[in-house]
């Protein structure tokens, strides 16, 4: 499968089927919200005293109603798009039974079925914050605390078997030149995004492939930016 200059590593049924989900979720959640926006108060509740009573609001507009739904929008859209740079590879033929074929999709899948959880999971958060606004009482509910756990324990489950099926690598011929400070792997002659590591113990990037930096930017995105943009907007 061919998009403009670059090879695809074929996606599995589990990926295609956990991109669904995240659509679905989403759409889902901006449905049940725009639904629900009339009945909310004019004025959301935002912080609340030790008692559960409010003591701080704002204004209810569409933009804030829907914030469960930018939330899951951050999340496929990132990590859609890192699954879609391990399945990238540079032009020509990709062997689908070669050992980094094999190993960018089962990353690919376990990063979009990641997604697919917390997306949903966002979608119950949707529901529990209009339920809050609408009591004007402080708490997302128990529910929420259980989703949460099933969502964390759904994603160690999910890593857990991607670290399974990745199995271990056979270890490439030791060349000095292809690896930086003894650890790091850098050939922009090998096609592979996923090589061996020198022990061939596990897995490593190919730095010599401009998309391993485009990842673990994404990836540093994940962790620090994208929270800082969502309370920034939150608190606006």
């Amino acid at each position: 499968m061919m998009v403009g200059s670059a090879t695809m590593v074929q996606p599995t049924p589990m990926t295609r089927a956990a991109v669904r989900v995240m659509v679905a979720a989403t759409l889902a959640s901006a449905l049940f919200l725009v639904i629900r926006y009339a009945d909310l108060p004019s004025l959301l509740p935002v912080h609340f005293k030790t008692n559960g009573a409010p003591n701080g609001w704002q204004f209810k507009t569409l933009a804030r109603v829907l914030m469960p739904v930018y939330v899951q929008m951050a999340l496929a859209a990132t990590l859609g798009t890192i699954g879609a740079l391990l399945l990238t590879r540079p032009a020509g033929s990709v062997d689908p039974q070669s050992p980094d074929a094999r190993a960018a999709a089962v990353a690919a899948e376990a990063v979009t079925l990641i997604g697919a959880i917390w997306v949903t999971f966002q979608g119950y958060a949707a529901f529990a914050l209009v339920n809050m606004w609408t009591r004007e009482r402080a708490g997302l509910g128990r529910p929420y605390l259980y989703f949460e756990l099933l969502g964390i324990v759904l994603t160690g489950i999910v890593g857990t078997r991607a670290h399974a099926r990745l199995g271990r690598p056979e270890p490439k011929p030791y060349v000095p030149e292809h690896w930086m400070l003894r650890q790091l792997y850098r050939n922009s002659a090998d096609p592979a995004l996923f090589v061996p590591t020198r022990d061939g113990t596990r897995w490593t990037l190919n730095f010599g492939r401009p998309v391993a930096a485009t990842l673990l930017g994404l990836i540093i995105a994940i962790g620090v930016l994208a929270p800082i943009g969502i309370f920034a907007l939150a608190l606006r």
